[in-house]
C-alpha cells in the first residue's frame, strides 16, 4: 500500500471537475473529533490521510432536542439531511419517515454499500437504511436491513439476529430470502464477486458484534479489517452508474467512552487505512470521485494537554498499553471471581499499562486504591458519584486509563459525547463545497444534490 499523501499531491492527483461525482465515499469516524485526529497524527509521527485532504470545513453536530447529540440523531442528519431527536433513526419525532439519500442513489441506478467496524444494526449504519423510533430496536433494524436495497453490508454482524428473546425469525435468513449472500468466514468473504448482494460478517466478532480492537490484535487477531471491507466494497459495487459507499469507524467512539487513549489512537489509524483504500481508488478514477470524511460527534472531551504535565506530552507512552479497556476489564472480572487482592490489581495495571504503583503520585495511588475497593465491592459509592468517577465502566480499568493518559499529557472531561464541532474534509469532484462552517445536515443535502 502506498504511503500517505500531502495535501498538494492529493489535489494534483484528484482535480476538481464540473460534473457530479460518479463515485462517492463518505467516511464517518464515530466519536472522532479534531483532538482524536490530532492525537493519532502526532502518535503516528506521519501525516495521516485524515489530515491531508485539501478542503476542510467545521461542522456542528447538535440533534433536534439536545445540544449534545447521540449517534442515532447524528447519523440521521448525515444520511437524510434532517434533524431528529436523540435516539431516533430515520424518522422525525412525529413519526415522519426521513429517507436517506442512499435510497435516492438506488433510484439513480447507483450501487450502495454500508461498512462499519461495529454491528450492522448500530445507530450510524442503520441511519442509511432503517426507520425506527429507538436505536435500541435492534431486531427491527436487522429486519429492515435484510429487506433493504443496500447492495453490500459489512461489519461485525447483528446484535439480535433472532430478537431480544432469541425466538424470532433469523434476520440473516430473511436477508438470504431477499437475495443476499451471507459471508461469515475469510474464505467466503474472498469468494464474493460482483453482481450479487452481500453481507460480510467479521469471522471472530466480539460479544458486542464488532470487530476486535486493533490494539488487541496480538491476542485476538482481526482476520478482516475495516480497510479489507472497504476494498471488497469497491470491488463489488463497481458498475456503469457508479456507487455510494459509507464507511464507519465505530470503535473510536467506544474507546473514547472508556477514556482509553491507546485504543482510540489505534482505531483512528485503522480508520485512516480504510480512507487510504478510497484515495488509491480515486487515483485511478480522477475527475469521477468524491471522498468526504467527517464525524458524528466528539466523544470523551479529549484534551491534548494535562495540568500534571503542562506544555509537555509523550504520546509514545501509549505503546506500553498491551490490551484495550475491553480485554483488560474482562481480565479484571475473571480475576475477581477467585478474589483479586489490591497487590494483584496493581500488578495487572503494571503489566498492561507499564504503571508502577510505587512510582505513582499519592493522588494516583489513592485513585487506584479506591477503584479497586469499588470494583471488589469493599466500598460502596452513591450511584451518581460512581457514574461520575467511572462512567459505568469497570473502575480499575477507568482509573488506570485516566492515570495513563495523564502521564502521556492527555486529559478527558467526560465518558459521554460532547458538543464540540467536528472537522469535515473532502477531496475530488465538488470537494470545494465542503469548506466553511455548516451544520451536519448540509453534508447530506450536498451529497443528495450530487445524485441529480
Amino acid at each position: 500500500m502506498k504511503k500517505l499523501f500531502a495535501a498538494a499531491a492529493l489535489a494534483a492527483v484528484l482535480p476538481l471537475a464540473a460534473a457530479n461525482p460518479k463515485y462517492i465515499f463518505l467516511f464517518i469516524g464515530d466519536g472522532m473529533g479534531a483532538p482524536q485526529v490530532a492525537l493519532a497524527t502526532e502518535y503516528a509521527r506521519e501525516k495521516l490521510t485524515l489530515g491531508s485532504l485539501p478542503t476542510v470545513g467545521v461542522t456542528a453536530t447538535r440533534s433536534l432536542n439536545r445540544f449534545i447529540t447521540d449517534s442515532a440523531a447524528a447519523g440521521t442528519a448525515l444520511a437524510a439531511g434532517e434533524k431528529t431527536n436523540s435516539g431516533m433513526i430515520g424518522q422525525s419525532p412525529d413519526g415522519r419517515r426521513l429517507e436517506s439519500y442512499a435510497a435516492e442513489a438506488v433510484r439513480r441506478g447507483k450501487k450502495i454499500g454500508v461498512v462499519t467496524s461495529v454491528s450492522l444494526d448500530h445507530a450510524t449504519p442503520a441511519a442509511f437504511y432503517a426507520h425506527v423510533p429507538s436505536r435500541s430496536n435492534y431486531y427491527d433494524i436487522a429486519c429492515q436491513m435484510a429487506q433493504s436495497d443496500i447492495d453490500y453490508l459489512a461489519g461485525g454482524g447483528l446484535l439480535q439476529p433472532k430478537g431480544k428473546d432469541n425466538k424470532q425469525p433469523d434476520a440473516y435468513e430473511l436477508a438470504r430470502k431477499n437475495g443476499y449472500t451471507v459471508a461469515r468466514t475469510v474464505k467466503e468473504f474472498e469468494a464474493l464477486k460482483p453482481g450479487i448482494k452481500a453481507i460480510a460478517v467479521a469471522p471472530n466478532p466480539t460479544r458486542q458484534a464488532s470487530l476486535q480492537y486493533e490494539i488487541d490484535r496480538a491476542v485476538a487477531p482481526n482476520p478482516l479489517t475495516l480497510a479489507d471491507f472497504t476494498r471488497k466494497g469497491i470491488e463489488l459495487l463497481q458498475n456503469p452508474n457508479g456507487f455510494f459507499l459509507m464507511v464507519e469507524g465505530g470503535m473510536i467512539d467506544w474507546a473514547c467512552h472508556a477514556n482509553d487513549a491507546a485504543a482510540a489512537v489505534q482505531e483512528t489509524i485503522a480508520f485512516d487505512r480504510a480512507v487510504e483504500v478510497a484515495v488509491e481508488f480515486a487515483e485511478r478514477h480522477p475527475g469521477e470521485t468524491l471522498i468526504v470524511i467527517t464525524a458524528d460527534h466528539e466523544t470523551g472531551g479529549l484534551t491534548l494537554g494535562h495540568g500534571q504535565t503542562p506544555y509537555l506530552n509523550d504520546y509514545s507512552l501509549l505503546d506500553r498499553q498491551k490490551l484495550s479497556f475491553q480485554k483488560f476489564s474482562a481480565e479484571v472480572k475473571k480475576r475477581k471471581r477467585s478474589g483479586l487482592s489490591f497487590a494483584e490489581a496493581c500488578k495487572l495495571v503494571e503489566t498492561n499499562y507499564g504503571l508502577d504503583y510505587g512510582k505513582l503520585t499519592t493522588a494516583e495511588q489513592a485513585a487506584l486504591k479506591q477503584a479497586w475497593e469499588v470494583s471488589t465491592q469493599k466500598r460502596t459509592l452513591p450511584e451518581a458519584e460512581a457514574d461520575e468517577l467511572y462512567g459505568g465502566h469497570e473502575p480499575i480499568t477507568v482509573a488506570a486509563n485516566r492515570i495513563f493518559a495523564a502521564k502521556a499529557g492527555l486529559g478527558w472531561s467526560t465518558y459521554a459525547h460532547t458538543a464540540l464541532p467536528v472537522l469535515t474534509a473532502a477531496i475530488g469532484v465538488n470537494s470545494e463545497k465542503f469548506t466553511g462552517r455548516y451544520d451536519n445536515t448540509a453534508i447530506a443535502r450536498l451529497l443528495r444534490e450530487m445524485l441529480q
